[in-house]
């Protein structure tokens, strides 16, 4: 299981200065974006908004709606609140937790489902979406940092674009996921090491000490490093 309150403390300590690392998930946020179809919601929910960039965005195109950020790092939504507008609210919350039924028309989740129970969320997600409602979210799929694993790093586990088709199926009138590889260059394992611990992302599922001789084994055979990093896209529509 994952420890939220280690994510918690590691997402708050992150968040000053997280979206200068964060150049992936802001690409993410956009196809996320420039996927919705034609939509006119009252009520959006952002589940993991972070430092709330997606939540604004989503606040400025649709203005007529009422936009809430949720997060579970207290930092996050410190820094998130920052910069407001009149439409939108941010709350420290747990994604796992959203409660309501047929309250929200829109629903996203920018690169947060990993850090959470796919199944639980999902289902609550479908429960709080209204009867035309949409849950649209990206995510990160079982190849991302393949690089690391295979070298003998422990890296999280992630539900595959099958895995999640298979949960959402039940609860969606229509499912659609896509999934695809994005590399990404560093120039030595440290300065990738470093850049997923600025993102809040060096969250194991279960800690243990870190095997040097992995890292020296990964370090000699890859001077320059090329991560991989698998997005998974998801548009979930509760009704046809």
């Amino acid at each position: 299981m994952l420890d939220k309150e280690t994510i918690k403390r590691n997402f708050s300590r992150s968040a000053p200065d997280y979206d200068r690392h964060a150049a992936l998930q802001q690409r993410m946020a956009a196809e996320l974006l420039a996927s919705l179809p034609a939509l006119k919601p009252h009520r959006i929910l952002d589940l993991g908004c972070g430092t709330g960039r997606l939540t604004r965005q989503l606040a400025d195109l649709f203005p007529q709606a009422s936009v809430v950020g949720l997060d579970i790092a207290p930092g996050m939504i410190e820094v998130a609140g920052r910069e407001g507008r009149p439409n939108l609210h941010f709350m420290v919350g747990d994604g796992e937790e959203v409660t309501g039924v047929e309250e929200w028309d829109l629903i996203v989740s920018n690169a947060t489902l990993q850090w959470l129970n796919a199944e639980q969320v999902l289902a609550r997600a479908a429960r709080a979406l209204k009867a035309r409602g949409l849950l649209a979210f990206t995510t990160f799929g079982p190849q991302t940092l393949l690089e690391l694993r295979t070298s003998g790093f422990q890296v999280n586990s992630f539900l595959s674009a099958d895995e999640l088709r298979q949960l959402a199926a039940p609860l969606f009138a229509r499912v659609e996921l896509t999934a695809h590889n994005v590399l990404r260059e560093f120039p030595g394992i440290r300065e990738l090491l470093y850049h997923l611990k600025e993102l809040g992302a060096n969250t194991p599922v279960s800690r243990r000490p870190a095997d040097l001789t992995a890292f020296r084994r990964f370090r000699a055979r890859h001077p320059v490093v090329v991560a991989t990093f698998e997005v998974i896209n998801g548009l979930l529509f509760k009704s046809d």
